[in-house]
């Protein structure tokens, strides 16, 4: 049985330099520290997040989060109403959520303050938010993602361990695409999962579900990463349950077998990923699933500066999803994003070259697209 420990902290929403490409996201909030679903690849168990190895066991609720968001939006100086996300390193509809509401408390400040949202669960309680979730869609944008590793009931409750069953996190996806026409809804195939979610028979059938739900994508994106005590821990279990399985990770990720500390790698070693990628790309197309998730845009001066970014994120990805070069493209698209005026203004005074990284082919490349927007 877990422990719930209120606490107080002292601020509630984080802002971050650049926009995050995968999923649109420029502030985070966490509504609890800890997550009961005890996922057992989670990378919130590595020393990059100060939380206990087993956090699944000890749940801090953050107190008073209504009130302390209203605050800081409200006397924001630099903020701009952007996408928050909702539960990146913990579940924000863990069981918790039941007794304490804090995503819906957080919900509802946002909402009063016109921001959009992206929610990241495994969670049916997030149904519980549906009409809140439906409002924010329309006043401005909302997306709920649902992570699924595997399809598989049983592997699922190796990797998810407490978390609901694939079955109920689809159904989430059915119920919201029903019920919800404001809000952009899809699925996480986040991360992937070597040698237990990687299987192809059970990926494509995985396509296949979410595509059954109306799902608005399915987005993929590296594999399982290791690390520090995530990694300890995650190794220790796996060699426990499949030691098979565990020497492929040895070979696969480079680590010394029964080391005291993990000293492997960070990600898979070789051209395993790109090939999966290969693999994952040509499914999204054979099942008319899209693997990027639309942006919000702004209705003011950011609109096409946001627009221009999307089109050259979304190409970066895919490049970098496939080995190839992607850099240049991907740190003009932020720039661009992160300017402190509309782009318009800057190419009609003939300045696009002082921002960076936009040269040559990029520049051609917003040229272009601006005579397309104007």
């Amino acid at each position: 049985m877990p422990k719930f420990i209120e606490k107080q902290y002292k601020s509630i929403i984080n802002k971050s330099k650049y926009i995050d490409h995968w999923f649109w996201t420029r502030y985070s909030i966490n509504p609890y520290n800890g997550c009961q679903f005890g996922c057992i690849y989670c990378d919130a168990r590595s020393d990059h997040y100060h939380m206990p190895e087993d956090f699944e066991n000890e749940i801090a609720i953050k107190t008073n989060v209504g009130e302390m968001l209203d605050r800081r939006l409200a006397r924001a100086h630099t903020f701009l109403p952007d996408v928050v996300g909702m539960g990146g390193v913990t579940d924000s509809y863990q069981p918790a959520e039941k007794k304490y509401e804090n995503s819906r408390t957080i919900l509802q400040v946002l909402a009063k303050h016109q921001y959009p949202v992206h929610i990241f669960t495994k969670s049916p309680l997030v149904l519980c938010d549906l009409p809140l979730l439906e409002e924010i869609g329309q006043q401005t944008w909302c997306t709920v993602s649902v992570t699924i590793t595997t399809i598989d009931p049983e592997k699922a409750k190796f990797l998810d361990k407490f978390a609901p069953s694939p079955a109920k996190r689809l159904d989430v996806l059915r119920q919201f695409k029903a019920n919800a026409p404001h809000v952009q809804t899809g699925a996480l195939l986040i991360p992937l999962v070597p040698f237990l979610g990687d299987d192809p028979s059970e990926v494509e059938r995985l396509f296949t579900a979410v595509r059954e739900t109306n799902a608005d994508y399915l987005m993929f994106g590296g594999a399982m990463t290791l690390r520090n005590r995530q990694a300890d821990w995650f190794l220790r279990h796996l060699r426990e349950a499949m030691p098979d399985v565990y020497q492929q990770y040895a070979a696969l990720y480079q680590f010394t077998p029964d080391a005291k500390s993990y000293d492997g790698r960070y990600v898979p070693a070789g051209e395993y990923m790109r090939e999966q990628h290969e693999r994952l790309f040509a499914l999204s197309e054979k099942h008319q699933l899209p693997h990027r998730i639309k942006r919000f845009v702004p209705n003011d001066w950011r609109k096409t500066n946001y627009r221009i970014a999307e089109r050259m994120l979304n190409v970066s990805f895919k490049r970098q999803m496939l080995g190839q070069s992607w850099e240049k493209l991907f740190w003009a698209a932020q720039n661009i994003q992160n300017l402190k005026e509309p782009i318009e203004e800057v190419a009609a005074k003939g300045e696009l070259s002082r921002i960076n990284n936009v040269r040559g082919h990029i520049k051609r490349r917003i040229e272009k697209i601006l005579a397309e927007e104007i």
